[in-house]
């Protein structure tokens, strides 16, 4: 996990968007869980089913990720490419269980990619964490992927080219 982080940012921008905010990025991004395909090292992306974006839209800061709402659909979605890795806070109510919610997140991601169309399209949850030193195994340290049609990152490459 990249240890180049500042630790009290993470605390300073926890919740500090509104549901009303995180509802307004899930409208415009998937989330999604990565599988791997059969046996040959290759790896797929889905997007959480209706079912599992019902509970996120009707609570983002009480869903959990990786108990609450997991079930994706059967189809993969072609063409993501990884944009940047975020790492974000997790507060757990039960050393037990590590139940990450997408507010906690989205409350990490610059606004510059939030307000207006965000320059991703797919978030996914990493499965790593790390426990933060004197907080009695109650937080926690993922991360997450921002990931990227190929063809927007192409379009941001080029665009870049031609601004040089």
């Amino acid at each position: 996990m990249e240890k180049n982080i500042c630790i009290s940012g993470l605390y300073y921008r926890y919740k500090r968007c509104s549901d009303d905010e995180i509802k307004n990025v899930l409208k415009k991004v998937k989330i999604v869980k990565k599988a791997e395909i059969g046996r040959s090292n290759s790896f797929a992306y889905y997007p959480l089913n209706k079912k599992s974006m019902k509970k996120i839209m009707d609570k983002p800061r009480n869903v959990s990720l990786t108990f609450d709402a997991t079930e994706t659909t059967t189809k993969a979605i072609k063409g993501l490419e990884v944009l940047q890795e975020v790492t974000f806070l997790v507060k757990s109510t039960s050393r037990f269980f590590l139940k990450p919610d997408i507010g906690e997140l989205i409350d990490q991601i610059p606004w510059e990619q939030l307000i207006g169309s965000p320059d991703f399209h797919a978030i996914c949850i990493n499965e790593d964490y790390e426990t933060l030193e004197e907080t009695d195994g109650e937080h926690f340290l993922m991360t997450a992927t921002l990931l990227k049609t190929a063809s927007f990152i192409s379009d941001v490459i080029a665009e870049k080219t031609l601004n040089s």
